[in-house]
């Protein structure tokens, strides 16, 4: 893209929640993985959608938060009617899983769509409108307060058996065509939830409906340039304008964090949060940043990409770091994913790998408080030919292959992805580790962080690295590189190369001699751990 990156995201310091370990193999020895304890430190790692048969599995990434799928337990789904009781079953048994396979830190959220209580309920088409009737908002207030008290942890009325308290909810899931209400009901419902869920339990960390700004920072903007940056995003993406998000970061008295969804590349990642600093500074308040739903870069979406051919309106959003010349070759790309090309799929499945890599990492270094990776497993059935890719890579981001259980509605892990082993191999590299800070390189397009621990000498810096040139690179192209001369006072340095290729369970190292104080790196878009030997 050529954009130079903001020189007031700059170099700070930013604290990094550490990660428990498990011993290797444990699990797959036959025992249970123990409790994964997050540090007391502001990032948590999750991931994203947790089902039914899957935690046992995805905990060997040593990861300890977890979102639920919104959908399986949403008020319409827990409550038949206003006269029916909450029904916790499916709830209870996701929390029951992932507790019991180690999950620390769960996300719930409480998505209020109700065939017999919202306003208009997807039914009602185009008119779609998920808040509560005002009749049924007393219900409402009671079904959150229900879900909050269940999962506190104060021994009453609580889940049988619960390990630990719950403490992030969010009140919808998604400020988009995925909670379309106008903003005026929305926010009705956002202070309701708010205050029934910390009448159960004050700690609770409650979150608005999530942003989705995606492609609004491409150039990266200025203040002043914000609201033209918003109007010129496609309705399909800004459902909700720059006015109605501004609407509810007015009413920071309703929520305990700012919470937003990265649906694009690496590059608006930083920006997004550099906005929203900035929204919060405009209204005098600072509160905790969340990442409750990410997805790899998509290069196409909300529209079929199997085809380049059509007025464009009718066809996918291209995304960056692709381009609009770029079209015919995604739509060859894509066509090989849905028909389920072997080389492409393994392609596909490494560059998720990496890409979620990149994002944590960053997250890291601008004081995430928690960000959810993406996925668990495919999102079917958007990586079938019937939906033409419209989703883009997203459709094929699971860490995992499943095969569902029809009767049991158990999806059971029958193959691990390279993402699987990415974020095992991140997190048992930051174990221990606290601060992770982004160093400006000569090159812009070089991407540098130091990883330490403040308060422990004895562990020696390590750095994470990674080239990103700034355009698309697809099966076949070859491979973008660069060199990083790092300087070291060690002997030799280390290089340890992401997992990312289909079948690999263990990093590849090399080793490279520090000649004159400096070590020379090559770089390609697969981030690297770099650390000093003797």
């Amino acid at each position: 893209m050529g954009m130079e990156l903001s020189s007031a995201l700059g170099c700070g310091k930013r604290i990094l929640g550490a990660f428990v370990i498990v011993a290797a193999g444990m699990f797959l020895n036959g025992c249970p993985p123990p409790p994964v304890t997050p540090a007391n430190l502001p990032l948590i790692v999750g991931m994203e959608y947790a089902l039914p048969g899957m935690g046992s599995g995805v905990a060997q990434t040593r990861l300890p938060g977890v979102k639920f799928m919104p959908d399986i337990i949403s008020w319409g789904n827990m409550q038949a009617s206003a006269n029916d009781k909450i029904n916790f079953r499916m709830l209870d048994r996701l929390v029951k899983e992932y507790q019991g396979a180690g999950f620390a830190e769960c996300m719930i959220g409480l998505k209020s769509e109700s065939d017999w209580a919202s306003i208009a309920p997807k039914a009602a088409l185009p008119d779609t409108n998920f808040a509560p009737k005002p009749e049924y908002m007393d219900d409402y207030a009671a079904w959150v307060r229900a879900v909050v008290e269940r999962y506190d942890g104060d021994g009453v009325n609580d889940m049988k058996d619960l390990k630990h308290p719950i403490r992030y909810y969010e009140i919808g899931v998604e400020f988009s065509t995925y909670e379309p209400e106008p903003a005026g009901d929305y926010l009705g419902m956002l202070e309701v939830g708010y205050q029934a869920a910390h009448e159960a339990f004050s700690a609770c960390v409650v979150m608005h409906a999530a942003f989705l700004v995606a492609t609004a920072f491409y150039s990266n903007p200025g203040p002043e340039e914000y609201p033209a940056a918003f109007a010129a995003v496609d309705e399909r993406i800004m459902y909700h304008p720059l006015e109605d998000i501004r609407a509810v970061l007015d009413h920071p008295e309703w929520f305990d964090a700012v919470n937003f969804h990265a649906g694009a590349e690496i590059r608006e990642l930083e920006a997004t949060i550099q906005w929203l600093r900035y929204e919060m500074g405009a209204r005098s308040y600072d509160k905790p940043l969340v990442i409750s739903d990410t997805v790899p870069t998509p290069f196409i979406g909300w529209g079929p990409g199997t085809t380049c051919e059509g007025v464009v309106e009718s066809l996918g959003i291209v995304l960056a770091p692709a381009v609009e010349a770029d079209r015919c070759r995604l739509a060859d790309y894509f066509t090989n994913l849905v028909n389920e090309d072997p080389a492409t799929l393994d392609w596909v499945h490494g560059f998720v790998a990496a890409d979620m890599t990149r994002m944590v990492v960053s997250a890291a270094d601008q004081g995430i408080e928690f960000i959810n990776t993406s996925f668990m497993e495919d999102l079917w059935p958007l990586n079938t030919p019937l939906f033409r890719a419209s989703a883009g890579n997203t459709a094929w981001a699971g860490m995992v292959q499943t095969a569902l259980n029809f009767f049991t509605q158990e999806h059971n892990i029958t193959g691990y992805r390279p993402l699987f082993y990415a974020l095992q191999q991140l997190a048992r590299r930051l174990d221990n580790y606290n601060v992770v800070e982004r160093i400006e390189t000569d090159d812009p397009n070089v991407w540098l962080f130091r990883v330490l621990h403040t308060d422990a000498s004895d562990l020696p810096d390590f750095w994470i690295a990674w080239y990103d040139p700034g355009v698309l690179v697809l099966p076949g192209d070859v491979i973008p590189e660069t060199t990083l001369a790092l300087e070291s006072t060690a002997q030799n340095v280390v290089v340890e190369t992401l997992i990312t290729q289909a079948g690999q369970t263990t990093p590849q190292t090399t080793t490279i001699p520090v000649s004159e104080g400096v070590a020379v790196v090559s770089l390609t878009p697969t981030p690297v751990f770099i650390a000093p030997t003797s």
